[in-house]
């Protein structure tokens, strides 16, 4: 049974690995041919979005990597720091969204977003405690 949550376990770190950032996701959706997107506001908000890349990636392997290691005390801080960095990067999204001349949200649908993107951060940060090795007595 340990071997079969290994397995669903990687298949969805692979699944989610190959996602994009908010902030990548937003940059798409400009319009390349407008005043606004050559900006220099607009270039400025650009500029960083590729560490949200970065940290998209790393946190979908770092995170269970510390909790394998440490143990289950971990999986509290792991998911603190990867609602912190969705957070991050929806705050950052919206921000391209409006210097660059895109459709920034509004503070409610933003505060949705973010509460999605939190419970998905915690279904998906249960399943590293339910693979980490059982510890059984003597």
């Amino acid at each position: 049974m340990n071997c079969f949550n290994v397995c669903i376990w990687l298949a969805a770190t692979s699944l989610l690995g190959a996602c994009a950032s908010q902030s990548s996701q937003a940059i798409a959706k400009l319009d390349t041919d407008s005043a606004e997107f050559h900006s220099v506001p607009c270039q400025n908000a650009r500029h960083n979005a590729w560490l949200y890349d970065e940290a998209q990636k790393n946190k979908l392997w770092a995170g269970p990597s510390v909790v394998f290691l440490a143990g289950p005390i971990a999986v509290i801080p792991v998911l603190a720091s990867n609602i912190g960095l969705n957070t991050a990067d929806h705050i950052q999204a919206n921000d391209i969204s409006a210097q660059c001349g895109g459709k920034p949200l509004t503070q409610q649908a933003l505060n949705q977003n973010i509460a999605v993107d939190a419970t998905i951060s915690v279904v998906v940060g249960g399943m590293a405690p339910a693979v980490a090795p059982k510890i059984t007595a003597p």
